[in-house]
């Protein structure tokens, strides 16, 4: 993991290397024209479900904030919130709409992910798994700024 910029550079590339794996498969198995749309659908359905987590992480990080004020609780809780749930309906319903490799391949990312995740936090020791949970701090009023 690179530490100027924090990022899992490692699970970037086998993510990557999972993708163009699964095109193969696709090009090998069926047409052309089925392979590119199955992967571009698979892409797009990551994509969401990445957004559905990063939504729910950032109310977790700003969670002292939402219950701050009405407008904080409006712009970071309940419109990422909102979003979320409808991202998750989205993919829901395109999944169930979903030809059944489609549907396999997505299980088969998920699960590659999740062994990933494993071996990087039992067997690897990832010291990403021993950072302490964080909170943005909830934020002054402008009353209490002026006090100080």
């Amino acid at each position: 993991m690179p530490r100027r910029f924090a990022t899992p550079a490692a699970a970037s590339i086998v993510f990557g290397v999972i993708v163009i794996a699964l095109a193969w498969v696709y090009l090998l198995a069926t047409s052309v024209e089925n392979a590119f749309d199955y992967v571009v659908n698979l892409t797009g359905l990551l994509f969401a479900l990445f957004y559905i987590l990063t939504a729910l992480a950032g109310i977790a990080y700003f969670r002292r904030r939402i219950a701050r004020n009405v407008k904080d609780a409006i712009t970071v809780g309940l419109l990422p919130l909102a979003a979320a749930a409808f991202l998750a309906w989205m993919v829901i319903k395109s999944m169930t709409e979903s030809p059944a490799p489609q549907n396999w391949s997505m299980l088969g990312v998920l699960v590659a992910g999740l062994i990933l995740m494993l071996v990087s936090r039992f067997v690897l020791r990832s010291p990403f798994y021993r950072i302490r949970l964080e909170s943005a701090p909830a934020a002054e009023t402008e009353q209490e700024a002026v006090s100080r």
